[in-house]
């Protein structure tokens, strides 16, 4: 049938009217299982949501600007990028299961990132349109948001010295329409959408100056998104798969609890499995006198697998850097470099105070971490060699040192199940692939 058809379409030499054509289409589209793939506007599918083509070249343009450019053919790096979307859809099912959607942190979590997507969003539509060439000093100007703080400074002292409602409070405009207060509570938090009026006024103007940024990132982002033909109910899956990644890496002791409010998960231990491992430990437990590292900071997980493959193949950390490093800062500090350990004189508090990567280098150093790690950090992914470490001679008690001893052990448990869990996850979820579809997407 599907023959006929396409020598029916090969001999027809008038236009075909639309409601033909509408009709030969769906006759194709139902003739069989692949060519109903084919006609498919999804991705993929599996038994807790789906990705339609729009939404995966939001992903593709937004968030995978830069990946897996290494692939030979365009449909090898359509494949490489939907097999990372569907892992992280794994980790965002084991989340749940393992209780997100009643952590209290949650709703904030998802805000940042929702906010976040807008940005990316926005600012790779101005890279298209400016060329790099932009700031926020012009993009008001450009894009036609047009807003006076004097007169919005005026008009919110008059508003409470009146006691009139905020709400219908006239901001700016954009593109010649009104945006009055109200119109801005999708982008702010409930606290800041209830305190930023009574601000004093210079934290006021700069408040709404950052809120009318994020204002704008949104309006840029639906744009961005409609475009595309995005879905916002499957773009918000993906900002709960980023949420429930820094979930999961504190809970499995891959991160500590800077980049998500939580702990590691308690897993019950013996006597005789902490005595076992303090042995095991004995080389490592005395303090650490200094240690010789260096480290680099990288934007997410692939650019830093990327960066770990390149290592084990004898690359020099501070190269990759120059062309790895989140920021420029984070180019410097792959050269190696001395950190002296905690003085024991010191107690908690001055400990903390310490600088966050020279804690979090004595930390590694102290666990005896022999080759390069990625570890996520409150910038990005921490990726830290170190070259040499010296140690005090003195021996240590297991009394003195049995809550480090446990916290080691469960951390090397955990992160032994934690990518067999997410792979799991991810199995559990039945992905259904449209190989034809992403074979072709550009």
């Amino acid at each position: 049938m599907y023959l006929k058809l396409r020598r029916v379409a090969a001999v027809v030499k008038k236009p075909v009217p639309g409601s033909i054509r509408r009709a030969l289409l769906l006759v194709g589209c139902l003739v069989g299982p692949v060519l109903s793939t084919a006609c498919s506007k999804f991705v993929y599918e599996h038994d807790a949501g789906r990705l339609s083509r729009g939404s995966f070249l939001f992903m593709k343009n937004i968030y995978y600007q830069g990946q897996f450019e290494e692939e030979e053919t365009l449909a090898k790096r359509n494949q490489a990028i939907v097999d990372d979307m569907a892992t992280v859809e794994g980790i965002g099912a084991l989340a749940k299961k393992k209780g997100i959607l009643d952590d209290p942190s949650y709703p904030e979590y998802m805000f940042r990132q929702e906010r976040s997507r807008h940005a990316k969003a926005a600012i790779w539509f101005w890279q298209q349109k400016y060329k790099e060439k932009f700031n926020w000093q012009m993009l008001f100007s450009a894009e036609k948001l047009s807003y006076d703080e004097k007169s919005f400074a005026r008009s919110v002292a008059e508003a409470i010295r009146s006691a009139k409602p905020i709400e219908d409070l006239y901001v700016a405009s954009f593109e010649g329409k009104p945006i009055v207060y109200k119109n801005l509570r999708s982008v702010m938090s409930v606290s800041d959408y209830a305190q930023l009026p009574a601000l004093n006024e210079a934290a006021m103007l700069s408040g709404m100056r950052d809120v009318l940024k994020a204002w704008l990132e949104k309006q840029i982002h639906d744009r961005v998104a409609w475009s595309m033909s995005a879905d916002e109910a499957e773009l918000r899956r993906f900002d709960h798969n980023r949420v429930s990644t820094l979930y999961l890496k504190v809970r499995y002791g891959k991160a500590g609890k800077g980049i998500y409010p939580g702990s590691m998960d308690k897993i019950p231990l013996t006597a005789t499995e902490i005595y076992d491992h303090y042995h095991k430990l004995q080389n490592t437990l005395a303090d650490v006198l200094w240690v010789r590292a260096a480290y680099t900071v990288v934007a997410d997980d692939n650019r830093a697998e990327e960066v770990m493959e390149k290592l084990e193949k004898g690359a020099n950390l501070a190269e990759l850097a120059a062309k790895y490093a989140s920021e420029p800062k984070f180019i410097k500090t792959a050269s190696p470099m001395k950190i002296m350990g905690y003085d024991r004189r010191q107690g908690v508090d001055a400990r903390e105070k310490r600088e966050y990567y020279d804690r979090l280098i004595i930390d590694m150093a102290a666990r005896d971490v022999a080759k390069p790690e990625p570890y996520l950090g409150k910038d990005g992914v921490v990726i830290v060699k170190i070259y040499e470490v010296s140690r005090s001679l003195e021996k240590v008690k297991l009394q003195d040192v049995s809550w480090k001893v446990e916290n080691d052990l469960r951390t090397k448990m955990l992160n032994s199940i934690y990518e067999p869990d997410i792979k799991d996850a991810r199995d559990k979820l039945r992905f259904r692939f449209n190989q034809r579809l992403i074979d072709r997407l550009n």
